[in-house]
C-alpha cells in the first residue's frame, strides 16, 4: 500500500522521505488534508507521504460521565464510501509498528495521532481513530481485503461482499518477545 506521494511521482529516494517526513507535513496530514501546499501549490492529500489507517479511538463526554467508542470499521467504511455518496468500499486489513511517542521523520514506525498522549496539540479530527503510516505498507503486512457494499435502501448499513486472503501475510505475532511456559 503506496503513499499518493510514491504513487504520483512513481520514483523515490531516501533523502527526498526525509525531507517528506515532517512535523508539518503530519500536521498538514491530519488537519489540513484537503488544503493547498505551500511547496507544490496542490492539495496536500495529492502529494502526502502519510497513509491513513482507521484504528478507532474512544471519544470521553466529561460532562455526561460517558465514553463513546468510535470503532475502526465504520469508520473506514464511511471514509471508503466519501460518507454515503459511493455504493462501495475496500478494506484492507493491515497491520503496523506503532511509535510510543512523536516519531515523524522515522520511516518504519506509524504515528498514532488519536493518541492524546502523544499528540496533545488540538485536532478537530481526534476522533477518527486515524494512524498515519509512513510511505508505503508492506505486502506482507497487509492481511486480506474486503469489498463492502452500502445498503441501498437506508444507505446506514453495509454488507460484506467479500474478502480475498493476501498469501504473503506475516501475522505480527512473528515479532513478540514472549516465550512460552511449561
Amino acid at each position: 500500500m503506496l503513499c499518493n506521494w510514491w504513487r504520483n511521482v512513481r520514483l523515490i529516494s531516501p533523502p527526498e522521505v526525509r525531507d517528506k517526513l515532517t512535523p508539518a507535513n503530519i500536521n498538514r496530514h491530519v488537519n489540513h488534508f484537503t488544503a493547498n501546499d505551500p511547496a507544490t501549490g496542490s492539495p496536500f492529500c495529492e502529494n502526502s507521504p502519510f497513509i491513513s489507517l482507521s484504528a478507532g479511538t474512544v471519544e470521553r463526554d466529561a460532562l455526561s460521565a460517558t465514553n463513546f467508542v468510535h470503532r475502526a470499521r465504520k469508520t473506514a467504511l464511511w471514509f471508503g464510501t466519501q460518507f454515503g455518496r459511493q455504493d462501495y468500499a475496500y478494506l484492507y486489513t493491515c497491520w503496523v509498528l506503532l511509535a510510543p511517542r512523536t516519531a515523524v521523520g522515522i520511516e518504519g514506525v506509524a504515528e498514532e495521532v488519536r493518541d492524546l498522549n502523544v499528540y496533545r496539540r488540538y485536532s478537530a479530527y481526534q476522533t477518527e481513530g486515524e494512524v498515519a503510516a509512513k510511505v508505503i505498507v508492506p505486502d506482507n503486512q497487509i492481511s486480506h481485503c474486503e469489498k463492502w457494499v452500502l445498503d441501498g435502501g437506508t444507505r446506514k448499513w453495509f454488507d460484506l461482499a467479500w474478502t480475498q486472503s493476501n498469501p504473503r501475510f506475516t501475522p505480527p505475532e512473528i515479532l513478540t518477545n514472549v516465550r512460552e511456559l511449561i
